[in-house]
């Protein structure tokens, strides 16, 4: 996952985002805890400790989660947090036997989870919850961990459908939970969710060669490198946005794109409505997607790399609108 480094808010972001997660937490009306619940862990510190660190390392989902009711928004945030807290393995570890090991106590912390008695730091004590009040099933808990732990740094992929495999395992796993949160198991939304997932790792892929690249890696799959001809050794010795490195991001991109514009025509319409506010996790990556076309492809674009005021602003839009689509991504 990409680190970006992020500019304060402003007071309008901070305000758009006070009335984002007022308007979730006074629209709903529907029952928020479907499952018998066994006694509750958490205290409020340890939801405040997720909520702090998804917005801070994860903040276009944090925007995400105010578009939802305040139990469910609580369950993303310890499960992003989890997430967090796995791709900060590699940063925090010297080596790979100490990865391993970092990787192997999140594995047990998973399966104590679904007990009674979770290793006791604030991010399991608020999936704990998450799990036995909402049902969120292990599948994804596991796969977010395996998908963490078997793809490091020095990953290659060898084609964009590995690439569009990856998305739906380790994006998707993240979005899954978010619907369960919301009272909702459904195919289509599933399907959405894996979409997303496709859009979400092509995103951070290429959003991540400014960083990569000067470190002599790219995340870019080979098959596309080879169809663009990009030579990588010159952009590792001088990182620069080349016109065949465009071009590959642009054929990239695009693949991303149509995932996203498929899903809202496709799987929203077919949805569960209360699931949709999972599926707003597409805006922020569209968002961006647009942002990178402006640029006209050049992912070194130092616009790229801020806070954008408009993701919150098109967030707000599509929960009004159940979708987001607009005129413009029509192509007739």
């Amino acid at each position: 996952m990409s680190k970006v480094l992020l500019s304060q808010r402003s007071p309008l972001h901070r305000q758009l985002a006070a009335s984002a997660a007022q308007w979730a937490h006074t629209s709903s009306s529907r029952p928020t805890s479907p499952h018998p619940v066994r006694p509750l862990l958490a205290k409020r510190e340890d939801i405040e400790y997720c909520r702090q660190l998804v917005q801070k390392h994860d903040y276009d989902n944090y925007l995400v989660s105010l578009f939802s009711p305040r139990l469910a928004r609580e369950a993303v945030w310890g499960i992003r947090a989890l997430n967090v807290e796995l791709v900060r393995v590699g940063d925090m570890t010297t080596s790979e036997a100490a990865a391993k090991m970092r990787y192997s106590y999140w594995r047990d912390a998973l399966g104590k989870l679904y007990g009674d008695h979770p290793v006791q730091t604030p991010v399991s004590r608020t999936v704990h919850d998450a799990v036995h009040r909402f049902g969120i099933s292990k599948t994804w808990l596991r796969r977010l961990v395996s998908e963490r732990e078997n793809t490091g740094a020095g990953t290659s992929f060898e084609t964009v459908a590995d690439v569009e495999k990856y998305g739906e395992r380790a994006y998707a796993c993240l979005i899954h939970p978010h619907l369960e949160a919301l009272g909702v198991r459904d195919m289509h939304a599933d399907n959405a969710a894996r979409a997303i997932g496709v859009a979400t790792a092509i995103m951070n892929f290429s959003r991540s060669l400014p960083l990569l690249l000067p470190q002599g890696r790219c995340d870019l799959p080979k098959d596309l490198v080879e169809k663009h001809n990009v030579d990588l050794e010159a952009l590792y010795a001088n990182p620069r946005p080349t016109p065949e490195l465009r071009e590959a991001i642009y054929d990239f991109s695009t693949k991303g794109y149509t995932r996203l514009c498929g899903v809202a025509e496709i799987y929203v319409p077919n949805s569960p409505s209360q699931g949709f506010p999972a599926l707003l996790a597409a805006v922020p990556v569209k968002e961006w997607f647009e942002r990178l076309e402006r640029a006209e492809f050049d992912v070194f674009d130092k616009r790229l790399q801020r806070r954008s005021l408009r993701v919150l602003w098109q967030l707000w839009q599509a929960s009004r609108k159940g979708t987001w689509l607009d005129a413009s991504n029509i192509r007739k």
